[in-house]
């Protein structure tokens, strides 16, 4: 009698959990298309555009669906990229979104770094990042970030030439390999 009982909360349980997964895919499904909608939006926000691409007006879609398809099989951590415009429409350079190859102290730090048409660092936005607040997030700051401005994104790329932040190494690293990242992104697939 007590085997009976066990089967039967194990099939209520089962039941209970399919159930829950089914509820939770159709809500997934039903929500994905707004949530990107969302973070397109953010990342278009002024105060990212003036930190990535000064000047810019808005972000675009990079057209060539084909080139991001080939980036995304290629890289893993690549997440988008964009294309800055000025108020007459002019593309400024690229926006390159990218997550660091190297985990933080809290996971991935999430960048969306410009590169002007001349191949230089524009500027740095964190959109993502879990680290440890006063200490780890001091990579968001601009004392830290702000070393990157004006890098050659097509030159060799090391980790070794930037400051790192004093009991935040993990963090600054995580940051620079992003960096990295983009750096590696635009001279392989937009460097022309």
């Amino acid at each position: 009698m007590k085997n009976n009982n066990i089967v039967r909360l194990g099939g209520i349980l089962c039941l209970i959990s399919a159930i829950a997964a089914g509820v939770l895919a159709f809500t997934n499904d039903f929500t994905k298309d707004k949530i990107a909608e969302v973070e397109l939006k953010a990342s278009l926000d002024p105060a990212v555009l003036e930190m990535v691409m000064p000047g810019s007006d808005t972000f675009l879609p990079y057209e060539d669906t084909a080139l991001i398809d080939t980036i995304k099989a290629e890289n893993g951590k690549f997440v988008d990229l964009m294309v800055p415009v000025d108020g007459s429409g002019n593309q400024m350079g690229y926006a390159i979104k990218t997550l660091s190859t190297v985990a933080g102290f809290g996971g991935d730090i999430e960048l969306f770094i410009g590169v002007s048409p001349e191949g230089k660092i524009t500027g740095i936005a964190v959109t993502q990042i879990l680290e440890t607040a006063g200490l780890g997030t001091k990579v968001a700051e601009p004392d830290f970030k702000d070393q990157f401005t004006g890098v050659d994104a097509s030159a060799e790329f090391s980790d070794s030439d930037y400051t790192m932040i004093s009991g935040a190494t993990i963090s600054s690293k995580s940051f620079t390999s992003a960096v990295s990242n983009a750096v590696n992104i635009y001279s392989q697939y937009l460097n022309k």
